[in-house]
């Protein structure tokens, strides 16, 4: 009995080993195997995150610029008084005295509500105001606080400027950027110089100090094209020579106000109407924007070898950093490429893209690229169907 109750004593329970050594190596292998599987999925998330972030502030921008050039061009007058210029101006961006950078121009006369001619004269008695001096006199009656009141004053024209200039001209990586700059002056003002006047830019393509806002910067592209009666273009906008396309260039009084000399397309296609009592305006306008953000150049690629007026081909430190868009274009400098292929750290491109000219880029020349926005405009006046 008592041996009985020894051999009892002496059973072990079912196995009450720990971990042994490689079993623990294998279970913290696959638990850092687990651990960095969910590190990429979350930095993955994060980084699809932050481009959303970019493209939503980049869309959200080139919106807003958008939508008050549309607004101008809707309100365009087609009167005997209105006018309308689009044009292509040339700036020297690097200092080697060859203006290299094209940037559109536009001028336009438009009608404008009551409210915002108000702003402008209320505007205007403010810079004839000088400092312990009393109020100056301008039309219409004034409220309290001397302000203009908008139902006494009526809608009225104003002439408007808008325009593009180089961001900056010692900053390499900024210089092939543009600021969209806006300007506004009433049809009449005496104090200041008309928008059309031959000389109001002078030789260096910019306006006076102060004769136009800044309204935003980041800007890589803007292209501006103009449809006429005989356009047609409900089946893609193209370039033509002629008006059976569109037109990049715009002289409402065929005054030959674009200068040829500066850029192809302000050359004028042929079968412009001859205006008579009237300026002869566009049916529709397409404008095309790109911007890139200072920030989202912290992220852009470079070149690593330089590049000659003819290779195809260039070499960058990181071709994933380029957009991967249909119809991508990149800016080098001031010339623009079309992206064909990217394999590694090699990229394909069609020189001399969007009315530039190839030329060579030194080594570590940054790639530029943006997202693009595209809006249509009817002008208001004609709203016919003229087979758009």
């Amino acid at each position: 009995m008592s041996t009985h109750v020894f051999q009892g004593e002496s059973r072990r329970a079912p196995d009450e080993r720990g971990l042994t050594l490689i079993e623990l190596v294998l279970a913290m292998g696959l638990l850092s195997l687990l651990m960095l599987a969910v590190v990429r999925l979350f930095d993955s998330a994060l980084t699809t995150w932050r481009k959303g972030e970019a493209r939503r502030a980049v869309l959200e921008q080139a919106s807003i610029v958008a939508d008050m050039l549309a607004r101008d061009l809707r309100g365009i007058e087609s009167g005997p008084r209105g006018d309308l210029v689009c044009e292509w101006v040339s700036f020297d961006t690097n200092g080697d005295g060859i203006r290299e950078t094209k940037w559109p121009r536009l001028r336009l006369v438009r009608e404008v509500p009551a409210s915002e001619m108000a702003r402008l004269q209320q505007d205007e008695a403010a810079a004839k105001r000088l400092p312990g001096a009393p109020a100056a006199a301008v039309a219409g009656e004034r409220g309290p606080d001397d302000v203009i009141r908008p139902d006494l004053v009526g809608p009225g024209l104003v002439e408007v400027l808008w325009m593009v200039a180089p961001a900056s001209l010692k900053d390499k990586d900024a210089r092939s950027e543009g600021v969209v700059w806006r300007g506004a002056r009433r049809v009449g003002d005496t104090a200041t110089a008309s928008f059309f006047e031959p000389r109001f830019f002078g030789s260096s393509n910019l306006p006076p100090a102060g004769a136009t806002d800044e309204v935003t910067g980041g800007l890589l592209w803007m292209n501006v094209l103009l449809a006429s009666q005989t356009s047609v273009v409900h089946d893609g906008w193209k370039i033509t020579k002629d008006m059976s396309g569109a037109a990049t260039s715009w002289d409402a009084w065929g005054r030959d106000r674009p200068d040829t000399q500066t850029h192809g397309w302000n050359e004028k296609p042929a079968g412009m109407a001859t205006p008579r009592q009237r300026p002869i305006l566009p049916r529709r306008v397409r404008i095309e924007f790109e911007f890139e953000r200072p920030a989202d150049r912290l992220w852009r690629t470079r070149t690593i070898e330089a590049v000659d007026n003819q290779d195809n081909v260039l070499r960058v430190d990181d071709g994933r950093r380029l957009s991967f868009e249909d119809d991508a274009h990149v800016l080098v400098d001031a010339e623009w490429m079309k992206v064909v292929s990217v394999d590694g750290a090699r990229v394909v491109v069609e020189r001399g893209a969007r009315g530039t000219t190839p030329v060579e880029h030194a080594k570590d020349s940054m790639v530029h690229w943006g997202l693009r926005l595209t809006t249509e405009v009817i002008v208001a006046t004609y709203r016919e169907d003229w087979n758009l």
